[in-house]
């Protein structure tokens, strides 16, 4: 098996249900990690692997616009003639690209979606895992201002519809404000709702409004203001780089602290877990990686460190749990299922369920045909098709996205034939075959972590 075809997609979907109009208002949220920003689309790169076999596997990325349009001409002769089944050489591969300043690690996905379906098994069980259900919490998107109103109907609201967590928004230069938000969810959700509180420290965005940044100081007294009212987790308190300073905070704070979303080497987790930086770790696996591996390998990595840290360190040691950042599209979401069925049932937290205003299942997964949904027990089920074990829906990328980039071994040829001219194309021709010559069918192995 090997890929032969390698396409790219650019798609716009509107937080609605057809695009609004030029002059038309346009469904929005303003989300707190983009302070001042309207978001009122799901944007994202699609990319799509064909083999010779007639399977195809698909991995999805979030785009801020057309920052990626180049990129299909550059990464599609890395991907040509790759057998899925070498997750070995995909990694090697993404870390070649991320020498000339690109990390993509989100394109793994598409690999290990053709790696399941030539063994006819999901993600889950390929990488050891029993599959099953997950609990999903309500993850908000906005800080609402900071309004203990607001809170108390979103969280009211949020159990009216059986969801057993909320994750609120925080993200004030003030303490006050954003400690009367928690207290007022506290307090309205009684003891039946886990409470997270997510701070949106880790990446600081001033595109448009400047983001409030915390300091160590800063951070340390807003975790104590929240004690009281029994925090699941604090996310994302400090900048993502601050090692140091997320274990000094996790030492002295009784409120868990969460992160890890944005960090992508297997070289920041590694340091993280040496440190005890984090007590709940979200890597999110489109997110992830780049650098040396794509973000599904990388992932997996960190679920086994947790597992064997977990088996081996009796109580009140450290004990790191798992819970992914889903936040990106659709797909990023099942592949978010699909690495929380790696875990014994015993070990699960809650998981990310994005929903904000517009910004809710209907439309940030409405290119999925078979998208997961919560079942009337609130549980959402794994998905147990094979691969990623989700459908596509080609008329919703038809119809509010673009090809961009069509590669195949012709195409490939042609560019490097126009671009560097006869002799050239033929050198690298020659060298080609030879390689391909040199490979032998192979056994997938899973892959390990490089140090």
């Amino acid at each position: 098996m090997r890929v032969n075809q390698v396409d790219f997609y650019y798609v716009r979907i509107p937080l609605a249900e057809k695009r609004p109009g030029f002059f038309a208002e346009h469904p929005y949220f303003e989300p707190s990690w983009i302070p001042g920003f309207r978001q009122s689309e799901v944007r994202f790169y699609l990319l799509r692997l064909k083999t010779d076999s007639g399977q195809e596997g698909c991995a999805a990325m979030p785009a801020m616009g057309t920052e990626r349009f180049g990129l299909g001409k550059v990464i599609g002769p890395y991907l040509l003639g790759i057998d899925p089944l070498d997750i070995g050489l995909v990694n090697q591969r993404i870390q070649e690209l991320s020498y000339v300043g690109m990390r993509n690690g989100w394109i793994d996905a598409a690999f290990w979606d053709l790696i399941g379906k030539s063994r006819g098994e999901p993600l889950w069980k390929v990488l050891g895992g029993t599959g099953g259900q997950v609990e999903p919490y309500a993850s908000t998107g906005e800080t609402h201002n900071h309004d203990p109103a607001v809170v108390r109907e979103l969280v009211r609201a949020r159990m009216a519809e059986g969801f057993k967590g909320i994750k609120l928004r925080v993200k004030h230069h003030q303490l006050e404000p954003m400690l009367a938000y928690v207290a007022a969810a506290r307090e309205e959700a009684g003891g039946e709702m886990k409470i997270m509180v997510d701070a949106n420290q880790g990446w600081p965005v001033d595109l448009v409004d400047e983001t409030p940044k915390w300091g160590r100081d800063f951070a340390a007294a807003f975790a104590k203001g929240i004690e009281p009212y029994d925090v699941y987790w604090l996310e994302e308190p400090l900048n993502r780089g601050d090692f140091d300073g997320l274990a000094q905070l996790r030492a002295n704070t009784t409120v868990p602290i969460a992160g890890g979303e944005m960090n992508a080497s297997w070289g920041d987790f590694k340091r993280m877990f040496e440190l005890e930086s984090l007590d709940v770790f979200q890597p999110d696996a489109v997110l992830a990686g780049g650098t040396y591996a794509g973000g599904i390998s990388v992932v997996s990595w960190i679920i086994a460190e947790i597992l064997a840290r977990r088996k081996a360190a009796p109580r009140p040691a450290y004990q790191p749990r798992f819970s992914p950042h889903t936040w990106t599209t659709g797909l990023g979401f099942v592949i978010g299922l699909h690495l929380v069925g790696v875990l014994p049932e015993e070990e699960r937290s809650l998981v990310e369920y994005p929903l904000e205003g517009p910004w809710k299942p209907a439309y940030w997964g409405r290119y999925i045909k078979d998208l997961p949904q919560r079942t009337d027990n609130g549980r959402i089920a794994i998905p147990d098709g094979p691969g990623l074990g989700v459908e596509i829906d080609w008329d919703i990328i038809r119809r509010f996205g673009k090809r961009i980039y069509h590669g195949t071994k012709r195409t490939v040829s042609l560019h490097v034939l126009i671009d560097r001219g006869l002799k050239a194309t033929l050198h690298l021709k020659k060298k080609r075959e030879a390689a391909e010559s040199r490979r032998k069918p192979l056994r997938f192995t899973l892959p390990v972590p490089p140090f």
